[in-house]
């Protein structure tokens, strides 16, 4: 079956099978809460159900039918309900909470479906430190994973360039395509952004190689004829006043110290796309990295992802700022795109888009 045929049978079946669930409901006199709470799942189950007889498992596809069939038919069947009787009186207790589950359900879906994935954070730190005599920013962004850049990806390199920062390092994870000719195509619509908005920083834009299920061999391409400078394999840099050493995907993930002979009088920084690199101590006083995209569903109130795809990382290791035994503070960005391909939900809950603004601030000694 043709693509762009598989999410049209899918909502139309969808529409038949809450038409068919309602007129149960409008012929019914009286729907009792457990039957309306098998009506419900039933509908639940053929959204699943079709969706894994048709192309496997869709995830984005089946959350989609979840979020706007589901909703629909707690606001029709609340509306039908009124309708009915209960020992002979107008119903309305059950009808109402009906009615209100749909408002909450329907804001849950608008919220995680339409606004958060797109509601970018710009989040901010300072650090005071006597290796620096001047202030420097630094910009981290990582996880802009996307099939067909567009709108929103052009107002996130413009967000991330009005911040102007002295330097920028990009994370990793810029693509992913249902297929290597849209992946290719993607990165060919990044360069252009890229072109057109004149992204680059006074020293430099520097971006690190990410899984290679999404940055594929060719992931380069996205950078051609620009300032940015792509690094696959591991690198110390002296920058400034700084020193960074860009990880390659391996080490990343690699639970081993990685050495710096440099100049040890430098603010150093590790930055690689997976963090359980800092899982082991680190010679550093800034460490960065992405990948988990914060989990992009978070409990509320606890803050802790429920899936991460990393390992023995700590949960609450991969969201925010966590600070290593020796102070330095490691940052997981959030990511500012989404898990896409088949199987993974477009969704954002409790876990908002970002990329990090980094503050260095020398410190004021009683001689200066």
């Amino acid at each position: 079956m043709p693509d762009f045929l598989v999410p049209c049978s899918y909502h139309a079946l969808m529409l038949l099978i809450n038409l068919l669930l309602l007129y149960c409901i409008w012929r019914s006199r009286f729907v009792p809460p457990t039957a309306f709470f098998a009506l419900c799942c039933c509908g639940g189950f053929s959204a699943v159900l079709y969706v894994i007889v048709l192309r496997g498992l869709d995830g984005n596809l089946a959350i989609h039918g979840l979020a706007w069939h589901g909703s629909f038919f707690l606001f029709a069947s609340a509306f039908l309900m009124y309708r009915q009787k209960a020992d002979g009186k107008p119903r309305r207790w059950f009808p109402s909470l009906v009615l209100g589950f749909g408002c909450i359900y329907f804001g849950l879906a608008a919220n995680t479906l339409l606004f958060e994935p797109t509601a970018l954070v710009v989040r901010e730190m300072t650090i005071t430190t006597p290796k620096i005599t001047k202030p420097m920013t630094i910009i981290f962004a990582s996880d802009f994973q996307n099939d067909h850049p567009g709108r929103y990806e052009r107002w996130t390199l413009q967000k991330i360039k009005e911040q102007n920062a002295d330097l920028i390092i990009l994370g990793g994870d810029y693509t992913q395509g249902k297929s290597r000719e849209e992946s290719r195509n993607a990165l060919k619509k990044w360069n252009q952004l890229f072109h057109e908005i004149d992204f680059q920083a006074p020293l430099g834009v520097f971006a690190l190689r990410g899984t290679r299920a999404h940055d594929w061999d060719w992931w380069k391409e996205k950078f051609n004829d620009t300032s940015i400078v792509p690094l696959e394999e591991s690198i110390t840099k002296s920058i400034g006043e700084i020193r960074v050493t860009f990880l390659s995907p391996q080490a990343s993930w690699a639970r081993r110290t990685v050495p710096d002979e440099g100049q040890e009088d430098k603010f150093r920084i590790i930055a690689g796309h997976h963090p359980l690199y800092a899982m082991v101590p680190q010679d550093a006083e800034l460490l960065l990295a992405g990948h988990t995209h914060g989990g992009q569903v978070q409990i509320p109130f606890l803050g802790l992802p429920i899936i991460t795809y990393s390992g023995p990382l700590p949960r609450s290791w991969a969201t925010g700022v966590t600070t290593m035994a020796n102070g330095a503070p490691l940052i997981v960005s959030h990511g500012t795109g989404l898990a896409r391909g088949d199987r993974a939900p477009r969704v954002r809950f409790h876990c908002r888009p970002d990329f990090w603004v980094i503050r260095l601030v020398p410190s004021v000694t009683p001689e200066g």
